[in-house]
């Protein structure tokens, strides 16, 4: 029982209790815990017995714990109360404050639906089933075990919930970041939410990501340049000027700037809820370790994104795409050969060409010394990472006729430098 013994401890030392009152009142009131842990043991066995697996009794000695001090948080002579009243009264007492918290989080889950951005991602909309499923279908049995989170929560907000809350305060805690951070992103044009999407993930319907954020670090970096917010898109040269702005400021500066603009892009949204700007400046902050990273690099373009739309992505990636028939393909390499200029071949690639083995078999007839290096500037990273590993799993001692395996492994190794 020694996980009950700081269960308890933990609870009593949480009120400072051992400083307010003796030791033999300490002692009644430890005494009275355990008395309510074997009752509330036998209501969970409906009187079979009052012997549970260790497991279940800390569980439920943790109900206990987190119940009491949800009712007495915040009240003065707790250790009075706690001696003069029945432990009981207290446990039902939490109960209807439990209840009225899980009515807060019902119509919190509704305002979270109601403002949602309408973007596609996985675990964005499986965490809002799964808490709606905790609300809607008992699953948080809070007599037994209040301070369980009985749902999967695997959309990521840009600010965690502190792990010390649990049960319910942790569902309402995050519904409450969740809605910030929904009501932040309705200020923008959907389809200007899908650029900024696509660019920071080109799975971001599948993949753990967190919407608010890009949109936030693009709305700030049009901010300090004294931009249109609501544009979201920031070009190369843009991404250039504010490497310059932050290579002239220390870390500080940087923070305070990013904070500062932070604040004027709510004010710009018409966000004037402090906690709510408080909210948006963390997640502010959190962009510096990146700004610091690609101040050494000299490449910003990973944390200020410009558009990529999807209609992009089908034309110029090849990644997850079926290749042509033979004789589209065929057609297609004469007349690639046919082509004059560089820039011609590789436009025509950009819009026919949507597999790696189409991609291959190009490569292989029509792109010839250096002309194979200026088609590889225009792929996308992912792409490249895609080649690379065919060619890593490829026979080493077949090359093809016009050996771009070679200038692909050059064109590596320039990017690696």
């Amino acid at each position: 029982m020694e996980e009950n013994n700081k269960s308890l401890l933990a609870f009593l030392d949480n009120f400072q209790i051992d400083k307010d009152i003796c030791e033999e009142d300490r002692m009644l009131i430890e005494a009275k815990v355990w008395n309510i842990l074997g009752k509330r043991t036998e209501k969970y066995t409906m009187g079979d017995s009052t012997s549970v697996p260790i497991e279940i009794a800390e569980e439920l000695l943790n109900s206990i714990c987190f119940s009491l001090d949800l009712e007495l948080r915040g009240l003065m002579n707790v250790s009075e109360i706690l001696i003069e009243e029945e432990i009981e009264d207290l446990l039902r007492a939490s109960w209807r404050k439990i209840a009225s918290l899980m009515e807060y989080g019902k119509k919190l889950l509704e305002a979270v639906k109601k403002s949602s951005p309408s973007i596609e991602n996985i675990s964005y909309n499986d965490t809002l089933n799964e808490i709606g499923e905790f609300f809607n279908k008992n699953k948080y049995d809070y007599r037994f075990f209040a301070h369980r989170i009985n749902c999967s929560i695997d959309y990521q907000l840009s600010n965690p919930i502190s792990e010390k809350l649990q049960g319910i305060e942790y569902i309402n805690e995050y519904l409450k970041a969740l809605l910030i951070e929904n009501e932040f992103c309705i200020c923008f044009d959907r389809e200007n939410i899908i650029g900024i999407l696509n660019s920071y993930c080109s799975d971001y319907k599948g993949l753990l990501i967190n919407i608010f954020e890009p949109i936030l670090t693009n709305a700030i970096g049009l901010d300090i340049l004294g931009e249109d917010i609501l544009t979201l898109d920031i070009t190369t040269l843009q991404s250039k000027e504010l490497l310059r702005i932050f290579r002239n400021l220390s870390k500080a500066e940087i923070l305070t700037k990013l904070r500062n603009s932070a604040k004027r892009v709510c004010d710009t949204l018409g966000i004037a809820d402090s906690d709510k700007i408080k909210y948006i400046q963390n997640t502010a902050a959190n962009i510096y370790p990146r700004i610091e990273l690609v101040l050494s690099t000299g490449n910003i373009n990973n944390v200020f994104l410009s558009f990529k739309y999807e209609e992009d992505l089908v034309e110029g990636e090849f990644i997850d795409n079926y290749p042509m028939e033979d004789e589209r393909l065929r057609d297609l390499i004469n007349e690639i050969n046919d082509c004059r200029f560089i820039s011609d071949k590789i436009a025509m690639v950009k819009e026919e060409i949507h597999s790696l083995r189409d991609l291959v078999e190009v490569l292989s007839v029509c792109f010839w010394d250096d002309e194979a290096f200026e088609l590889f500037k225009t792929l996308s990273e992912e792409e490249i990472q895609i080649i690379k590993h065919y060619l890593d799993s490829k026979d080493k001692v077949y090359s093809s006729d016009s050996k771009w395996e070679i200038k692909f492994m050059d064109y590596i190794r320039m990017l690696n430098k």
